[in-house]
C-alpha cells in the first residue's frame, strides 16, 4: 500500500520539488528517476539518514516488498531477533522506554495510518514544506517529515545541523515551513534571535518536556506558539496541544489526534488505541501489551477536567537526553568494549538544563594503569556524541 500510494503522489506532483538539499531541489520525478536506478531488494533494507538516498531506500524497500529499516547515518548494524512477519514495511529500531534496542513491526495499513493522522491533525499541505533538523530516522521525524512527503506529497527542507546560522539561511528560502523540533533545539534559536518574523506556519516539540518559560519566552519575543505533540515508536502519534497561546502546565500534551482513542490503565499507565499500533515486537517482554491496535505505554498520566492529556512520568530504563532516547544497556557495552574498564553501570541524572532534560552518568572501576582521561577518549571512538555519559564517577 505505501508505494501504491507513493507511485500516485509521484505522478500527481512529478515537477514539484520533494527535497531540497545544498542550495538544490529534487522533483518527485527526479527520485523516482534515481529509484529506478537501485536493484531490486531481496531482504529488508537498512536506510541510514542524512541524504536524499535515505528516502530512495525506503520506496525502493516498498517497491519491492520488503522492510524498510532506518538508523542514522553512523549507527551500528540493528540486531534483529527474529525476521519480520510477513507483510512489515517499516521496522522502527529504538530503545524506547524500556532502554534496550529491539525491532517494532508496522505492515503498511498501520503506517499509513500514522502519516494520513499527521497530515490531517496538523494541516500539513504540499504548499508549505516541512523543515527536517530532527533525526528521520526515529519514530518522530519518520511519522511528522518521512511520511507527509512519500504519502502526501508535502516536500522537506533538509537542514544538514540545526545551527541557528543554518536555520536562519534556509527560513529566507520559504515563505512558510512546518517546524518539528525538540526543546533544546527551540532554546537555541530563540537565543539566536532568528525565531522573530520566521516563517514558520507551525511549530511543533516533542521528546522532552518544553519547558513552560522558554515556551512565554518565545511566544513574547515572536509571536511563535510551540506545540506540543506526544507519540511513540510502538503507534505514532497519539495527541497535540492545538492551543494559541502558552500553556499553563508543561505536562499538558493535548487531546488526542482523530482516530486515536486514549486511556488510563488502572496503574496509571497511557493506553492507545488506533489503526496505527504496531504489528509487535522481534522480541517480547513480561509487561509489552502491543498488538491488535491496543498499546499500554510506559509513560504515565491522566486528563484533566477539559479533557486534555498530561504526562506526568515514565516507567523503564532509557535516558532522554534532548529528545533522543538512549540504551544504558547499549552504553554499557561500549564502555566495556574498551577493555578499560573492569565493570560499568550507566543510569540517567537530571540535568540542569531543562530542555536536555536528562544527563548520561557513568559509575566505572578501571583498569590499574588506565586514566579516566584515556578512558573518555576510548568510549568517544565507540560511542555516537549524544551517547557519550557527561558524568563519570570512578569506584575506589
Amino acid at each position: 500500500m505505501p508505494y501504491h500510494r507513493w507511485l500516485d503522489i509521484s505522478r500527481r506532483y512529478a515537477v514539484r520539488p520533494a527535497i531540497f538539499e545544498g542550495g538544490k531541489a529534487v522533483t518527485f520525478a527526479d527520485l523516482n528517476a534515481g529509484l529506478a536506478l537501485l536493484p531490486q531488494a531481496v531482504s529488508p533494507v537498512i536506510a541510514r539518514s542524512g541524504s536524499v538516498d535515505f528516502f530512495l531506500q525506503i520506496l525502493r524497500a516498498w517497491r519491492d516488498g520488503q522492510a524498510v529499516i532506518p538508523v542514522e547515518r553512523d549507527a551500528p548494524e540493528p540486531q534483529l531477533e527474529h525476521a519480520p512477519p510477513a507483510g512489515t514495511r517499516l521496522v522502527k529500531y529504538t530503545p524506547g522506554a524500556s532502554g534496550i534496542p529491539r525491532g517494532i513491526f508496522f505492515n503498511g495499513d498501520q503506517v499509513a495510518a500514522d502519516g494520513d493522522r499527521i497530515v490531517t491533525a496538523m494541516g500539513l499541505t504540499p504548499d508549505v514544506p516541512n523543515l527536517g533538523v530532527i533525526s528521520l530516522a526515529h519514530s518522530y521525524g519518520f511519522s511528522n517529515v518521512v511520511l507527509p512527503l512519500l504519502l502526501h506529497g508535502v516536500p522537506v527542507h533538509l537542514a544538514p545541523v540545526p545551527f541557528p546560522r543554518v536555520v536562519e539561511e534556509i527560513f529566507k528560502c520559504h515563505a512558510s515551513l512546518v517546524l518539528p523540533a525538540v526543546p533544546s533545539m527551540w532554546r537555541a534559536w530563540h537565543r539566536a534571535g532568528i525565531l522573530i518574523g520566521a516563517p514558520v506556519r507551525l511549530a511543533l516539540s516533542a521528546g522532552a518536556p518544553l519547558a513552560l518559560a522558554l515556551e512565554a519566552d518565545v511566544f513574547t519575543a515572536s509571536r511563535l506558539k510551540i506545540h506540543n505533540f506526544y507519540g511513540a515508536s510502538e503507534c505514532g502519534g497519539i495527541s497535540l496541544d492545538g492551543s494559541e497561546t502558552p500553556q499553563e502546565s508543561a505536562a499538558d500534551v493535548g487531546t488526542p489526534l482523530p482516530g486515536v482513542a486514549v486511556s488510563i490503565s488502572e496503574g496509571g499507565r497511557i493506553v492507545v488505541k488506533s489503526d496505527g499500533v504496531a504489528i509487535g515486537y522481534d522480541e517480547t517482554r513480561e509487561d509489552d501489551r502491543l498488538g491488535d491496535q491496543i498499546y499500554q505505554t510506559r509513560d504515565l498520566g491522566f486528563f484533566d477536567g477539559r479533557g486534555r492529556l498530561h504526562l506526568t512520568g515514565t516507567l523503564g530504563g532509557a535516558i532522554n537526553v534532548a529528545g533522543r532516547k538512549i540504551s544504558p544497556a547499549k552504553v554499557e557495552a561500549s564502555i566495556l568494549s574498551t577493555g578499560l574498564v573492569e565493570r560499568v553501570r550507566v543510569f540517567g541524572t537530571s540535568s540542569s538544563d531543562p530542555e536536555r532534560f536528562e544527563e548520561i552518568s557513568a559509575e566505572v572501576k578501571i583498569k590499574q594503569g588506565v586514566t579516566l582521561e584515556s578512558l573518555k577518549q576510548a568510549a568517544a571512538g565507540v560511542l555516537q556524541n549524544w551517547e557519550t555519559p557527561r558524568q563519570w564517577k570512578i569506584e575506589p
